[in-house]
């Protein structure tokens, strides 16, 4: 058996883990989520981050912030993991499937259009496998008919569009820190927003919807969302290890894109 993806820990993390221990703060309070958060925007080039559980959750605490729900339609790639369409039908929306591109496999910008309506609310964009989707395409169209993007990150950390890092292309973006994934907190995700006011919702949210002010006094119904620090010391001394992961996956990432060029030769 050979495994898809082995977590590479050879950093930090029992250092940091243990510092978790040694002090007590395991749950999700603790210097260790604030920094990861900080870190991770920084890494990417967004404003901010907020931790969360895992990817999953991190895509309805995006669709929540934006106000997605019943009566409205999310477009979603045909080719893409459950949690992207579980989450919008969580959310009391209705997915709407575009065609997904045979020569990357990424989510058809063209299609997108054609499955437009009057209750079109945003459109998801999954970049698969490490490939950015069509960010020129997919923005200029959602600007174009004034809808939201979600981008979902699960599996493009590391990856860059035109050299800007993905998630910062969309209203809310999304990342999963899954075993499996480039950098892994066991399970945990990571929401950006380029919005103050999505991103202060989304935040809000994902703590239980407490008051800013006052403690053990919630506003509305809301979600424990929260990421531990445990997880974050975690995801801390992944990040401080990116450069040497992601030179490692590099080959294997070529040799993707190669075989994708390739499988767009052959007659559908």
């Amino acid at each position: 058996m050979i495994p898809i993806y082995q977590p590479y820990l050879c950093g930090r993390e029992k250092e940091y883990v243990n510092a978790c221990l040694d002090s007590s703060w395991i749950s999700s309070r603790g210097s260790f989520v604030q920094e990861f958060e900080a870190q991770f925007a920084q890494y990417i080039g967004a404003r901010h981050a907020t931790t969360v559980c895992n990817g999953t959750v991190a895509l309805h605490l995006a669709l929540a912030a934006l106000g997605i729900g019943p009566g409205d339609e999310v477009i979603v790639p045909t080719f893409t993991y459950i949690a992207s369409v579980n989450t919008i039908l969580q959310a009391g929306a209705t997915p709407v499937f575009a065609d997904s591109l045979c020569d990357t496999w990424q989510i058809d910008p063209q299609d997108v259009e054609r499955k437009l309506s009057d209750r079109t609310r945003a459109v998801m964009a999954v970049h698969l496998y490490g490939l950015p989707c069509d960010m020129d395409s997919l923005t200029a169209l959602c600007d174009k008919h004034g809808i939201r993007l979600i981008e979902d990150c699960a599996e493009a950390f590391g990856t860059y569009y035109k050299g800007i890092h993905v998630g910062n292309f969309g209203d809310v973006a999304t990342f999963s820190f899954f075993g499996n994934k480039t950098i892994t907190t066991g399970e945990g995700g990571m929401v950006v927003a380029r919005d103050d006011a999505v991103f202060e919702r989304g935040r809000h949210l994902k703590n239980q919807g407490v008051s800013a002010s006052r403690e053990y006094w919630h506003e509305e119904l809301a979600y424990n969302y929260r990421m531990t620090n445990l997880c974050a010391a975690i995801g801390l001394a992944q990040l401080e290890q990116a450069a040497e992961i992601l030179g490692e996956k590099t080959p294997h990432r070529a040799m993707v894109q190669g075989r994708t060029a390739r499988l767009a030769a052959y007659p559908a």
